[in-house]
């Protein structure tokens, strides 16, 4: 998907005026230690120079593909977590689709790896091991 996208500069004496600036969905500012202020060719300057570099780091990352988890994966990983929640008593036996619910929609949020789904697959072995042998 192409998003557009926008930069508004305001003058150089005035800078941005209120009516401008609530159109923009994001503000920035460049620090500057020296001086007051920079003229516009050197705000404009800076600003698309931090736009190449963050898309460039951006690139990189996206080089970098994780191995998401597969739905499979998150569906044996919340078979497995609600047995255990079951087992030491976290869901009763009425609520436990509400609960399982929830648990889900806080998951959800996170984009789970693979591998990270049979690491909580195997904390739900180890609390129903150590249900049953406590």
């Amino acid at each position: 998907q192409n998003n557009r996208v926008a930069l508004l500069f305001g003058p150089e004496n005035t800078g941005l005026s209120n009516e401008d600036l609530k159109y923009c969905h994001i503000v920035t500012t460049i620090p500057t230690a020296n001086f007051a202020s920079l003229n516009l060719a050197q705000a404009v300057m800076i600003v698309c120079y931090e736009i190449l570099m963050a898309r460039m780091e951006a690139t990189s990352r996206d080089r970098i593909t994780p191995h998401l988890a597969t739905s499979a994966e998150l569906e044996g990983m919340y078979a497995d977590l609600q047995e255990a929640l079951l087992t030491i008593g976290f869901l009763k036996s009425g609520e436990q689709e509400y609960g399982l619910n929830q648990v889900r929609v806080f998951l959800s949020r996170v984009k789970l790896l693979s591998r990270e789904t049979q690491l909580i697959r195997g904390l739900c072995r180890q609390l129903k091991w150590f249900k049953k042998n406590s």
